[in-house]
């Protein structure tokens, strides 16, 4: 990675980095500017898969003082691209997932949650417990990081992340009363 810099009557400009492929003079003198904000931008035009907000218990009702488990569907994955007539690839991650709960309180988490299963500890799952009823609705937004290398180069820091906001997910908070049905 080189640095690019106008010299013009004593000042001098910083243009930003250039990347070219090592041992190549003639890229070096004639390639354009692959600057941190040209691969910020090239890494935002990368379509990213949906992370669906996923609500257990399902139907769209959960209980006061209840476990409200919420997860969703990410993994990483690789995009190549060209840009500037070169081949930059993207190793791209879901690098963190902000949960809006509906009555104001957000929490965020590196981790996707998980689905309910018979036997993990519930400090397993990313969960929430409403302390009122009523009408809440839930949001996710996942933040996307990426690192980038130009052709077999190494790998570099994209300077900027990109955001994602899943559906909208209405749940209906209720309160329950125990109720003797039988006694026998």
């Amino acid at each position: 990675m080189y640095h690019v810099n106008l010299h013009q009557g004593g000042n001098v400009t910083n243009l930003g980095q250039q990347c070219i492929e090592p041992g190549d003079p003639v890229a070096a003198a004639t390639a354009p500017v692959l600057t941190p904000g040209r691969i910020l931008e090239a890494f935002r035009r990368i379509p990213l898969p949906e992370a669906p907000l996923e609500v257990q218990p399902p139907g769209g009702e959960t209980l006061v003082n209840f476990d409200t488990i919420l997860h969703t569907q990410a993994e990483p994955f690789t995009e190549t691209v060209q840009l500037l007539g070169r081949q930059v690839t993207f190793d791209i991650s879901p690098a963190s997932f902000t949960w809006s709960l509906g009555n104001g309180e957000t929490m965020t988490t590196t981790d996707p949650g998980r689905p309910w299963a018979r036997g993990v500890p519930m400090d397993q799952y990313v969960s929430h417990r409403y302390t009122e009823a009523g009408p809440v609705t839930l949001a996710l937004t996942t933040t996307w990081g990426a690192r980038w290398r130009l052709g077999n180069g190494p790998w570099r820091d994209v300077d900027g992340t990109v955001t994602m906001t899943s559906p909208a997910q209405d749940l209906q908070v209720r309160t329950a009363q125990p109720q003797l049905v039988s006694y026998d």
